[in-house]
């Protein structure tokens, strides 16, 4: 249903118009990256600057870090291979993709475990969802898609929770049917204030370079940019190196929304409003004077404006460099690697009917283990804890709930803590009753005339909020012919979302057959497809589909750890999009997450052996570093008993400083030692 923009977003503007990004090479064989010998480590490692850190500067990072050590509760990384008792009887609450996924990763390493999985409606997939359409003479079908329908390859990401699909895609033996979508998926545009205007393109060409810039001299869209662009570059520059009396770790506690945070390092809001705002609308449908700038996909550019950075270095999480070592030990090592690899060639990837064959194949695979139940049509009234069992009352078994030693929830936050009430009706889980989903209309429509797009062909186009009448409250179009299977029936199809954040205060939202007419109305507007012209249209309302992470976001999270610890005494888990980064990989990853969490009864890594001193791997190599200076005693557990554990450590305690080329699988990454 949305598509991702780059996790820097501004910078990677700038750099579209006037830099041009080198892409290195990957062999197939997942060799690791080894860091420089001279780096240099606090709690985690340090890459060392290419030119000196101010003394006192040094002092205040290895002391920030070093502080809040002690009050760290993790298992020993020593004790990895002695896992705990898999609980016998687990459940899954909630058929998306985070609950298939963890049913995926449960049935494999969990076998004599039994699982079962709810689900409230009658299908499996979440909000991965479509269906195949008439055309009006009847003489053929097309594929009509209400979700996500494709996926960055993350050669830009400082993430690697791309690993996790590949694996999971080498489970499934589907590594074939992974397709490269047709049409350029990175032109891209933003309706303003009356016509669509084109974003700079990363290609370095002389035409795209004189585009680009006619365009930000002459549209109204691009008022306030240059000044804007110069004041965050000076800021930035300013505060990385600028000694305060405020320390790095409290500056990284402090939260604040994107609009608030770009409006002070710009010392302008008109770019913000009009760009910003419509990449939020893309990818949460979300409000940018809401969202929280540590916790959506400026996080890496605000933290590189409080922690000292180099030029060629970049702070990572900690979980996605175990992640990314972890996977290339796992049993499909050599798949990922090979997939990983070939993702470096491109920007995105689809599957020939978008996702579906992702999710279908998780739930075809699923119906073959002994040990996983499935049932759907099955809505849970209601959870409790008693005698370190979770009861969970369905809609079909209000007599004799069912009982279980372990519950995974992956339903929406909100909706899970309106099951846990007191006796008084008021929930045990308020920090997670106090979270916040929007409600988007998606329709679908299929012309049978094929030049409808005219000359904005591409990925699709945004809505901001300053674009003036704006009744129908559009936040994007996609022009899913242009990037479709080239096999389907010719035409123009385009996806249209619309609500998010502007219906937050609704209480009824338009029905399918009026919503269809308000689309009709705007695209005679934004496209000048005549609301004459014959067409095939379908409307799906989706409640509550995206979770909105707003400031303080991190905060709640940490109250809610302890509040389910309270309620279940570490029953029950939870994992998904309400919590974690929103979108399908990361909802695969949190699923992997929680799952290998319960099966090996510790945090990561889950697939590697105890480390060996005289290991020569980056990974064991950077540990035993770790471990002679007595920095970190343990790997930390980012998941924990209630899948929340991440968010009770300090934001300063979670990160790791590395050369950006020794992130493998990166665009950034060197070259393997086996290329030429």
């Amino acid at each position: 249903m949305t598509f991702k923009y780059p996790e820097d977003a501004f910078i990677n503007l700038l750099r579209s118009t006037y830099s041009h990004a080198r892409h290195a090479r990957r062999s197939i064989s997942p060799s690791l990256a080894t860091p420089p010998s001279s780096r240099r480590l606090s709690s985690l490692a340090l890459a060392t600057p290419r030119w000196p850190l101010k003394p006192l500067l040094v002092a205040q990072l290895a002391r920030d870090r070093t502080e809040k050590l002690p009050r760290l509760r993790t298992r020993s990384f020593a004790t990895i291979g002695a896992e705990n008792d898999i609980p016998s009887n687990i459940a899954i609450l909630g058929g998306g993709i985070t609950g298939l996924t963890t049913a995926h990763y449960l049935a494999r390493h969990a076998p004599d475990a039994k699982i079962t999985l709810y689900e409230g409606s009658g299908r499996l997939g979440g909000w991965i969802d479509g269906g195949l359409e008439h055309t009006p003479d009847k003489s053929s079908k097309v594929l009509f898609q209400h979700g996500p329908r494709m996926l960055r390859t993350g050669k830009s990401s400082l993430k690697y929770d791309d690993l996790v699909f590949y694996d999971v895609v080498a489970n499934l033996k589907i590594m074939d049917k992974i397709m490269i979508p047709k049409g350029n998926t990175n032109t891209r545009y933003l309706y303003y204030p009356d016509h669509l205007v084109k974003l700079p393109e990363g290609n370095l060409s002389l035409t795209n370079i004189v585009r680009s810039t006619l365009s930000i001299l002459t549209e109204p869209i691009w008022d306030g940019f240059l000044s804007s662009g110069w004041n965050a570059a000076k800021y930035r520059a300013e505060t990385r190196w600028r000694q305060s009396d405020i320390s790095h770790a409290e500056q990284l506690a402090k939260d604040e929304s994107i609009g608030a945070f770009f409006e002070r390092t710009m010392g302008d809001d008109r770019f913000i409003k009009n760009v910003f705002s419509g990449m939020m609308h893309g990818i949460y449908g979300g409000d940018v004077y809401k969202l929280s700038v540590k916790q959506t996909a400026f996080s890496n550019w605000w933290r590189s404006c409080i922690l000292p950075t180099n030029d060629g270095c970049a702070w990572v999480d900690t979980k996605d460099i175990i992640l990314s070592y972890d996977i290339l030990d796992g049993p499909n090592r050599f798949q990922v690697g090979k997939l990983a690899t070939e993702a470096l060639n491109y920007d995105t990837i689809v599957f020939e009917d978008g996702l579906l064959t992702l999710a279908n194949s998780m739930i075809q695979d699923l119906r073959t283990w002994e040990n996983v139940t499935i049932k759907t049509d099955c809505p849970v009234t209601s959870l409790a804890y008693d005698s370190n069992q979770v009861s969970i009352t369905t809609a079909n078994n209000q007599e004799q709930p069912e009982k279980y030693d372990k519950v995974i929830s992956t339903i929406f936050s909100k909706h899970l803590a309106e099951l846990v009430k007191y006796e008084d009706g008021h929930t045990r889980l308020p920090s997670l009753a106090d979270t916040h989903a929007v409600t988007m209309m998606v329709i679908n429509f299929w012309f049978p005339n094929p030049d409808l797009l005219s000359r904005n062909h591409g990925m699709g186009y945004l809505v901001p909020i300053t674009t003036p009448n704006n009744p129908e409250c559009f936040l994007g179009v996609l022009f899913d012919s242009d990037i479709a299977n080239p096999n389907e029936v010719p035409g123009t199809k385009l996806t249209v979302m619309m609500g998010g954040h502007y219906w937050d205060s609704w209480k009824v939202y338009p029905s399918e057959d009026v919503a269809k007419a308000m689309a009709r109305e705007a695209l005679q507007r934004h496209l000048n497809i005549d609301i004459s012209e014959p067409a095939v249209a379908s409307a799906t309302l989706c409640r509550d589909s995206i979770p909105q992470h707003y400031v303080g976001h991190r905060d709640r999270m940490s109250e809610a750890h302890h509040e389910l610890l309270t309620a279940f005494e570490g029953h029950l888990t939870v994992a998904g999009p309400s919590y974690t980064t929103v979108g399908v990989q990361p909802a695969i990853r949190a699923g992997f997450d929680a799952a290998m969490r319960v099966v090996r009864g510790h945090g990561p890594p889950y697939f590697r052996h105890p480390h060996n001193e005289n290991s020569s791997s980056f990974f064991d190599r950077l540990w035993e570093q770790i471990r002679k200076r007595n920095l970190m005693s343990e790997v930390p557990d980012h998941v924990g008993e209630t899948g929340l554990k991440e968010f009770t450590r300090p934001d300063y305690d979670t990160y790791m400083y590395m050369y950006r080329s020794a992130l493998h699988y990166r665009k950034w990454a060197k070259k393997s030692d086996d290329e030429d």
